[in-house]
């Protein structure tokens, strides 16, 4: 497929767009508002001072933007320019934190930092991004590093689809705002920016005719790990650190320090999970650990690219070697070398391979494409040699997929290459995203559709029962979004018309509303929400009015009470919650009481915080500034609100943007899941 170039302008605040959150947000939650304000009124740092802009209303958002709650400090904002900004103590905050599923019955808790720290990021980047760079790309052992800084970046040439009349709308995003729609990570890396390209290419073949064993091992628990201070043991080594202790304070290794200590509520145990930013921090730490181990090898002898050869993607490693005692001993120097910076090797997790080097993963996504060749697909015959207008010859087709089979087979290869679901799925659902578009694609050459329809619909009801067989068995973030790529292609094309008649575009819509339903009564017994039934709740609104669930039914979805005929929330919700609720439900007659409920919940919760949680919560900064451009809210409710900031120009604040970091209005699914997919990490 052609990709098309694009040049990214060099703006100080790109980072905000491209390093600073999780990949695994709601598909209605980014950062470009907040990028928007930062860039629009010109905010930047003074030494220790913020400037900006002046415009009417900008030194109250500021105070909500930066948690700024201290009525001294609060009279100092104004002439563009906020003082003592980056002084001691005035960037602590606490993250706004939330967890993921990761694996059968465990969780993975993700971190977005606070407006005032992402601010601190945007202007660290900008300032060292060339030693970034410089101590990224130390070890011969890494292929996944900051190379150089993203000047363009490409976008996939979708014309091929463009053939299928019916098929146009399906890559068809809009063009404005590409600089940050898409753009994926402020650098360029080297050499792999997915693990799995590492598995197909020429080093790991090499690596396979001259080596007899791969050895993969990880370290535990790394960026739960990390310990902040050893930044500088990376940077300028141990000894040296402890000698110029408290000396050290301006630097690059102290400042980095300073900056994941602030944003993570001064915790120096540990780092916050899902930034671009903390897998740089890791980074450099492991760069150190890979010189310090091969240093240490030399002086035993062992030659790199002789003896044993290592790579490492992010916090995994591959060693390839020839016999035991090479192995053995080149493990025990990682150990020693990573107790250094209190860090751990995972042992449950090595793994041995001998030649053939083949891996459990490559071996199911062999047998997984092999099968859905076969078994997923319209067989197309041509019925005459005469050609028609377009030059093309007549032809006929039929197609039969029967989803207790697929999963049959799938569950097969599943069990004989001895992987789990979560380490294929995503692979699965790309492949069958391909299929589906194919197979749309065959049916449009067929010149008799009359009886094919039937047949046609029957295909695609059965290979969605497989996708949500599939993605039950390992719900997760990433999986929800390729999964929502495939419906979304589906409920378009038949909405638009042509494709089928609309008894059978209704019979796929319910297919797909029966079975997003099926998932949030699933969710519906877990303690913990869930991102990725955020995503099919907004994805039930792409089917239209007719499958809006009833007020009871997502009641119930979200695991709140009906007590006497009323809505008792009596869990705690958490600010994605909250948006995504609220988005749904827009100003719809049928969720008037749920949305009584919710914003009585929301001001129930601002009752509760002190002074101090105002001044550091991410959550609550995120979430107020989104009410106030909520449209679904009436201003006395954002009025009450922003009376907990002690602000009263309520207009002035509501009406200084359109959004923040929900975009309420002209929100497109579509375009979204394209953003979201060209983001997709490791």
């Amino acid at each position: 497929m052609k990709r098309k170039l694009y040049p990214i302008k060099l703006k100080t605040h790109r980072t905000v767009l491209s390093d600073i959150l999780p990949y695994e947000t709601p598909i209605i939650f980014s950062n470009r508002g907040f990028y928007e304000f930062l860039t629009d009124f010109e905010v930047r740092l003074e030494n220790e001072d913020v400037v900006y802009k002046n415009h009417l209303g900008i030194e109250d958002v500021l105070k909500i933007v930066f948690g700024i709650h201290d009525e001294n400090r609060r009279k100092n904002i104004q002439n563009g320019r906020l003082p003592n900004f980056a002084a001691k103590g005035n960037l602590i905050s606490i993250p706004f934190s939330y967890k993921i599923a990761h694996k059968a019955d465990d969780f993975r808790t993700l971190d977005i930092a606070h407006c005032k720290n992402q601010l601190m990021v945007s202007e660290f980047y900008s300032r060292y991004r060339d030693l970034i760079i410089y101590l990224c790309s130390r070890s011969p052992f890494s292929i996944r590093y900051p190379h150089k800084v993203a000047k363009c970046y490409y976008f996939k040439d979708r014309t091929h689809y463009k053939k299928l009349s019916f098929l146009e709308d399906i890559e068809k995003f809009e063009q404005n705002d590409r600089e940050y729609e898409s753009l994926k990570t402020y650098f360029v890396y080297k050499s792999y920016n997915n693990i799995h390209k590492f598995y197909e290419s020429y080093k790991y073949h090499r690596c396979e005719k001259k080596y007899n064993n791969l050895y993969k091992f990880d370290v535990s628990k790394c960026f739960a790990s990390i310990y902040t201070h050893s930044i500088s043991w990376a940077v300028l080594g141990k000894q040296f650190t402890k000698r110029i202790l408290g000396k050290d304070k301006g630097t690059f290794a102290a400042t980095f320090d300073r900056l994941l200590m602030d944003l993570n509520h001064n915790e120096t145990n540990g780092i916050v999970i899902g930034p671009e930013f903390s897998r740089i921090f890791a980074e450099i730490i492991l760069q150190s650990v890979d010189l310090n181990v091969l240093k240490r090898l030399d002086g035993y002898g062992l030659k790199c690219k002789r003896d044993y050869e290592i790579f490492r993607y992010v916090d995994d490693y591959f060693l390839f070697c020839n016999d035991e005692s090479t192995k053995a001993l080149i493990i025990k120097e990682f150990r020693l070398a990573l107790q250094e910076f209190k860090l751990y090797l995972n042992d449950e997790k090595s793994v041995k391979y001998e030649k053939p080097i083949i891996t459990e993963i490559t071996v199911a996504k062999e047998q997984i494409i092999s099968f859905l060749d076969k078994y997923v697909k319209y067989k197309i015959i041509e019925i005459s040699n005469e050609e028609d207008a377009e030059g093309k010859a007549e032809k006929d087709g039929n197609i039969y997929v029967s989803s207790n089979s697929l999963i049959t087979k799938f569950k097969i290869i599943v069990k004989q290459s001895n992987v789990a679901y979560k380490d294929i799925l995503n692979f699965t659902f790309s492949v069958l995203l391909k299929k589906v578009i194919k197979i749309l694609a065959d049916y449009k050459e067929i010149i008799d559709k009359r009886n094919k329809e039937k047949m046609l619909v029957k295909a695609i009801l059965e290979i969605l029962d497989f996708i949500f067989f599939l993605f039950s068995v390992s719900p997760r973030v990433n999986t929800a979004i390729k999964v929502s790529k495939i419906l979304t292609v589906l409920i378009k094309l038949l909405r638009k018309g042509g494709l089928v008649n609309s008894d059978y575009k209704d019979l796929v819509y319910k297919k797909i509303y029966d079975n997003i339903c099926f998932l949030l009564s699933k969710y519906k017994t877990s303690n913990h929400f869930s991102i990725e039934s955020l995503y099919f709740l907004v994805l039930l609104k792409e089917l239209g009015r007719d499958y809006w669930l009833d007020k009871d039914a997502l009641v119930e979805y979200l695991r709140w009470e009906l007590k006497e005929g009323r809505i008792s929330i009596d869990r705690e919700l958490n600010y994605f919650e909250i948006i995504v609720v609220l988005f749904y439900i827009e100003n719809k007659a049928r969720y008037s009481e749920i949305k009584d409920a919710i914003k009585g919940y929301i001001l129930g919760k601002y009752h509760q915080m002190n002074r101090q949680e105002f001044e550091l919560s991410t959550e609550l900064t995120m979430l107020t500034l989104d009410l106030m451009t909520c449209p679904f809210v009436d201003e006395i409710f954002k009025g009450e609100v922003l009376s907990f900031y002690k602000l009263t120009n309520v207009k002035n604040i509501t009406e200084f943007k359109d959004r923040w970091f929900v975009k309420w209005k002209g929100f497109n699914f579509e375009n979204e899941l394209e953003s979201k997919l060209g983001q997709e990490v490791y």
